[in-house]
């Protein structure tokens, strides 16, 4: 019973979390992604949406083949990865 409480109560903080999120981000064009530096590479994830929460979903991309401190290749790295170039 006490299993089935925690996660209910788990489902009820992440979504009051996507929504305080989602009032205090300005709506982007739908198709913008972000990329940033996670659990010691770069990734992208959307502006929006579930996949967006880290921690929760995977990121649409991931590498830890780029250096941190190289962000125009981790730019360029996701540009190749969403076919702009």
């Amino acid at each position: 019973m006490l299993r089935q409480a925690t996660t209910a109560a788990r489902w009820r903080i992440t979504r009051l979390f996507m929504d305080l999120r989602a009032r205090r981000e300005h709506r982007s064009d739908p198709g913008a992604f972000r990329i940033r530096r996670e659990y010691g590479g770069w990734t992208i994830r959307p502006m929006h949406g579930w996949r967006s929460l880290r921690g929760i979903a995977p990121p649409l991309a991931y590498t830890r083949r780029i250096p941190a401190t190289d962000k125009d290749a981790a730019c360029d790295w996701a540009m190749e990865r969403q076919g702009i170039r």
